[in-house]
């Protein structure tokens, strides 16, 4: 799974300045035999590492301390399974931290300075932007934060996720009468409503209704947000929920469909093709 800095471990990242600060890239190479070609190459590099150390003066002693969470790492999980992924590595004697950076996004490389090199993480991240995903339904809305890598359930208490629940609907309205109706459109024996409105209306008021309430607890929590927000579902609850939100930065283009069943990889894909689309 790709993991990229937050914001904070950037600017972590970017503070930390001190003699020996070593930075190693990898790139993903694809496997064409049952040794792990990305492994051989982290080990590759770290020969290189040892070397500029050692022309840095550092003993070796001290230059296996500074490579011993390394060493761990070529030993441990992370290469056991052949995951689809480059590595970005920042060793200090005083530090250690790796995020998983996409696969084709990296080229393999060694620095020591005295602060880490972190552009190219940098310039990844600026051409990938956050958004949320609001998955509307009747009966079960669900809020998503992720960007072109990653994406997860974004928990916002009290977010009204469903309708019937949210407006306490235990039956259609009173004043509503039913009968029996066999068209084609409905299907034999289903059943109609007559009275002072019609069905599609009743619903879309009552999806007005839920739909503010949605509204108001995301404008509460993401007032001070500039996060693209996509929303998705089926055609006719995408302008309805259009007409009643106030956030500032909903996305004008949609996803379009059943999304309850979809995977998170599919939503993903979907959403990162709308915030990175060129004007």
């Amino acid at each position: 799974m790709i993991k990229l800095p937050t914001e904070t471990e950037i600017e972590t990242l970017q503070a930390f300045q001190k003699p020996h600060c070593l930075s190693i890239y990898t790139s993903y190479i694809a496997p064409t035999s049952p040794n792990n070609p990305n492994r051989i190459q982290l080990k590759n590099l770290l020969k290189e590492a040892r070397q500029l150390l050692t022309n840095e003066k550092l003993s070796a002693r001290e230059i296996t301390a500074m490579l011993q969470p390394v060493e761990k790492l070529l030993d441990g999980d992370e290469f056991r399974a052949n995951h689809r992924h480059s590595l970005a590595l920042f060793i200090h004697p005083d530090f250690f931290v790796y995020y998983r950076l996409p696969a084709e996004e990296t080229t393999p490389s060694v620095r020591i300075d005295n602060r880490f090199h972190v552009q190219p993480i940098v310039e990844l991240i600026s051409t990938n932007p956050a958004y949320y995903v609001l998955l509307l339904n009747h009966n079960n809305v669900q809020l998503l934060k992720g960007d072109c890598y990653h994406i997860e359930s974004f928990q916002l208490p009290g977010l009204p996720v469903n309708m019937q629940q949210e407006l306490n609907i235990d039956e259609q309205p009173k004043e509503l009468q039913t009968h029996t109706v066999a068209a084609a459109s409905r299907g034999k024996g289903s059943e109609g409503f007559h009275g002072q409105y019609e069905e599609t209306q009743i619903d879309k008021e009552m999806l007005t209704q839920f739909f503010r309430r949605i509204d108001h607890k995301l404008h509460d929590a993401l007032k001070d947000s500039t996060i693209p927000l996509i929303i998705a579902g089926v055609d006719y609850l995408l302008p309805l929920y259009r007409q009643v939100s106030t956030y500032s930065y909903l996305l004008g283009d949609e996803i379009h469909g059943s999304l309850e069943h979809a995977t998170l990889d599919i939503v993903r894909e979907q959403a990162c093709q709308l915030v990175t689309r060129t004007p």
